[in-house]
Protein backbone atom coordinates (compact mmCIF):
# COMPACT_ATOMS: atom_id res chain seq x y z
CA UNK A 1 0.00 0.00 0.00
CA UNK A 2 1.59 3.34 -1.14
CA UNK A 3 0.56 6.55 0.88
CA UNK A 4 1.30 9.69 -1.08
CA UNK A 5 0.95 13.34 -0.30
CA UNK A 6 -0.06 16.09 -2.78
CA UNK A 7 1.18 18.88 -3.15
CA UNK A 8 3.55 18.51 0.11
CA UNK A 9 0.23 17.89 2.61
CA UNK A 10 -0.52 14.45 3.93
CA UNK A 11 -2.86 12.30 2.60
CA UNK A 12 -6.06 12.17 4.45
CA UNK A 13 -4.57 8.05 5.26
CA UNK A 14 -1.81 9.55 6.98
CA UNK A 15 -3.55 12.16 8.83
CA UNK A 16 -5.87 9.57 10.05
CA UNK A 17 -2.91 7.49 11.08
CA UNK A 18 -2.28 8.47 14.90
CA UNK A 19 -6.13 8.31 15.76
CA UNK A 20 -5.80 4.58 14.29
CA UNK A 21 -3.07 3.69 16.07
CA UNK A 22 -4.53 5.05 19.49
CA UNK A 23 -8.03 2.91 18.79
CA UNK A 24 -5.85 -0.03 17.95
CA UNK A 25 -3.68 0.67 21.72
CA UNK A 26 -7.45 0.67 23.35
CA UNK A 27 -9.20 -1.99 21.95
CA UNK A 28 -6.31 -4.03 22.67
CA UNK A 29 -5.45 -3.37 26.28
CA UNK A 30 -6.72 -5.42 29.13
CA UNK A 31 -10.19 -4.15 30.32
CA UNK A 32 -8.67 -4.95 33.97
CA UNK A 33 -6.35 -2.21 33.67
CA UNK A 34 -9.13 0.31 32.91
CA UNK A 35 -9.84 1.03 36.77
CA UNK A 36 -13.31 -0.66 36.23
CA UNK A 37 -14.26 -2.53 39.43
CA UNK A 38 -14.94 -6.77 38.70
CA UNK A 39 -18.83 -7.08 38.50
CA UNK A 40 -20.94 -9.91 38.97
CA UNK A 41 -24.18 -10.97 37.24
CA UNK A 42 -27.17 -9.68 38.76
CA UNK A 43 -30.90 -10.64 37.89
CA UNK A 44 -34.16 -9.44 39.77
CA UNK A 45 -38.06 -8.12 39.60
CA UNK A 46 -40.24 -5.24 40.75
CA UNK A 47 -43.51 -5.93 41.94
CA UNK A 48 -45.90 -3.31 42.65
CA UNK A 49 -48.81 -4.21 44.49
CA UNK A 50 -47.88 -7.26 43.99
CA UNK A 51 -48.01 -7.09 39.52
CA UNK A 52 -44.73 -6.75 37.61
CA UNK A 53 -44.11 -3.35 36.90
CA UNK A 54 -43.13 -3.79 33.10
CA UNK A 55 -40.40 -1.05 31.64
CA UNK A 56 -39.65 0.45 35.48
CA UNK A 57 -36.26 1.76 36.25
CA UNK A 58 -33.83 0.48 38.49
CA UNK A 59 -30.81 2.09 39.97
CA UNK A 60 -28.44 1.39 42.18
CA UNK A 61 -26.22 3.65 44.99
CA UNK A 62 -23.13 2.28 46.65
CA UNK A 63 -23.79 3.15 50.30
CA UNK A 64 -19.71 3.48 50.80
CA UNK A 65 -17.40 4.79 47.97
CA UNK A 66 -19.31 8.12 46.83
CA UNK A 67 -20.33 9.16 43.68
CA UNK A 68 -17.32 8.02 41.68
CA UNK A 69 -18.11 4.18 41.68
CA UNK A 70 -20.69 2.73 39.38
CA UNK A 71 -24.25 3.22 39.68
CA UNK A 72 -25.48 -0.11 38.17
CA UNK A 73 -28.77 0.68 36.28
CA UNK A 74 -31.15 -2.40 34.86
CA UNK A 75 -34.90 -1.75 32.98
CA UNK A 76 -37.87 -4.54 33.73
CA UNK A 77 -39.01 -6.39 31.22
CA UNK A 78 -43.13 -7.08 30.83
CA UNK A 79 -42.05 -9.29 33.67
CA UNK A 80 -40.87 -6.79 36.16
CA UNK A 81 -37.62 -8.72 35.93
CA UNK A 82 -33.95 -6.85 34.90
CA UNK A 83 -30.67 -7.42 34.60
CA UNK A 84 -28.37 -4.79 36.12
CA UNK A 85 -25.61 -2.95 33.47
CA UNK A 86 -22.61 -1.34 35.47
CA UNK A 87 -20.21 -0.78 32.13
CA UNK A 88 -21.87 -2.89 29.36
CA UNK A 89 -24.75 -4.27 28.75
CA UNK A 90 -25.95 -6.40 31.66
CA UNK A 91 -22.58 -7.31 32.71
CA UNK A 92 -23.43 -7.23 36.66
CA UNK A 93 -22.39 -4.99 39.51
CA UNK A 94 -19.76 -4.85 41.61
CA UNK A 95 -19.76 -6.43 45.46
CA UNK A 96 -21.15 -4.04 48.03
CA UNK A 97 -24.43 -2.93 49.84
CA UNK A 98 -26.36 -0.35 47.49
CA UNK A 99 -29.55 1.72 48.36
CA UNK A 100 -32.04 1.17 45.54
CA UNK A 101 -34.43 3.47 43.68
CA UNK A 102 -37.15 3.17 41.11
CA UNK A 103 -39.09 5.11 39.00
CA UNK A 104 -42.09 3.67 36.98
CA UNK A 105 -43.04 6.79 34.43
CA UNK A 106 -46.36 6.39 32.66
CA UNK A 107 -47.66 8.32 30.07
CA UNK A 108 -51.97 9.63 29.99
CA UNK A 109 -53.90 11.84 27.97
CA UNK A 110 -54.26 15.50 29.50
CA UNK A 111 -56.65 17.94 28.05
CA UNK A 112 -56.35 19.56 24.26
CA UNK A 113 -54.60 16.10 22.92
CA UNK A 114 -51.65 16.95 25.44
CA UNK A 115 -49.29 13.56 26.70
CA UNK A 116 -48.55 13.70 30.22
CA UNK A 117 -45.61 11.35 31.52
CA UNK A 118 -45.66 10.69 35.34
CA UNK A 119 -43.84 8.80 37.95
CA UNK A 120 -46.51 6.22 39.07
CA UNK A 121 -44.59 5.54 42.13
CA UNK A 122 -44.46 7.47 45.02
CA UNK A 123 -41.59 10.09 45.20
CA UNK A 124 -39.98 7.91 48.49
CA UNK A 125 -38.90 5.34 45.82
CA UNK A 126 -36.93 8.04 43.48
CA UNK A 127 -34.82 9.00 46.28
CA UNK A 128 -31.98 6.68 47.93
CA UNK A 129 -32.40 8.30 51.40
CA UNK A 130 -36.04 7.61 51.53
CA UNK A 131 -36.53 4.45 49.35
CA UNK A 132 -35.52 2.22 52.22
CA UNK A 133 -35.08 -0.32 49.05
CA UNK A 134 -31.38 -2.19 49.76
CA UNK A 135 -29.38 -4.85 48.29
CA UNK A 136 -26.18 -6.29 48.79
CA UNK A 137 -23.92 -7.81 45.54
CA UNK A 138 -22.34 -10.70 46.37
CA UNK A 139 -19.29 -12.09 44.37
CA UNK A 140 -20.78 -14.58 41.78
CA UNK A 141 -23.83 -14.96 40.21
CA UNK A 142 -26.98 -12.66 42.46
CA UNK A 143 -30.53 -13.43 42.03
CA UNK A 144 -32.26 -10.71 44.20
CA UNK A 145 -35.31 -11.59 46.35
CA UNK A 146 -38.36 -9.37 44.20
CA UNK A 147 -38.87 -5.56 45.04
CA UNK A 148 -41.76 -5.61 46.39
CA UNK A 149 -43.33 -1.63 46.33
CA UNK A 150 -46.36 0.01 46.84
CA UNK A 151 -48.32 2.54 44.60
CA UNK A 152 -49.40 4.21 48.00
Amino acid sequence: MRVASVAGRPSPLLRLLPTLVVLTLAALSPACSSGRKPVNPVRGQILVNGKPAAQAQVLLHPVEGGQSEPHPTGQTDDQGNFTLTSYANGDGAPEGSYAVTVTWFRVAAGGRNEVVRYNALPQRYAVPESSQLRVTIAKGNNELTPLQLYSR
